[in-house]
């Protein structure tokens, strides 16, 4: 790494830091002229490409994910929390070693998680994802909850 400040090309790492699974913080030092600076290294994400209910493609992006469930569960499950379900679903679709992914089975992996962590939440995800035409839509599976 070249510091910033003389541009020395010799450096020395002080201290490294996880700040999530897929990001490290660096102190560095220049070996030259002592000054101290930060990096950060970052995984470069997998080019997954979802495909949608109509056949159209687009990258995947996880912060429509992130948005979706933060809508459905309106403030009763933590960011941090949010952010471990995304962290988990990707990777989980990293593993699969496919380039493409549905739709369908990311919403299906949603669901799956916050059928266990909230059920309301669950049921406004579901609600919108399976697109329920009525209330009896919303028994149906209000019934499938408590079974």
């Amino acid at each position: 790494m070249i510091c910033p400040k003389c541009k020395n090309e010799n450096t020395q790492v002080v201290d490294s830091r996880d700040i999530d699974p897929r990001s490290i913080r660096r102190r560095r030092e220049c070996e030259r002229c002592k000054f101290r600076f930060t990096t950060f290294e970052r995984i470069e994400p997998v080019r997954l490409v979802v495909v949608k209910r109509d056949g159209s493609t687009e990258p995947f992006n996880r912060d429509k994910i992130i948005r979706g469930i933060q809508i459905a569960s309106n403030g009763r499950i933590d960011e941090e929390k949010i952010l471990d379900i995304v962290d988990e679903i990707e990777q989980k679709l990293i593993e699969s070693r496919d380039s493409s992914v549905t739709s369908r089975k990311i919403g299906n992996m949603v669901i799956n998680r916050l059928k266990k962590l909230d059920e309301i939440s669950y049921l406004r995800f579901t609600s919108v994802y399976k697109n329920f035409k009525d209330i009896e839509s919303f028994e149906e599976e209000l019934v499938k909850l408590k079974k």
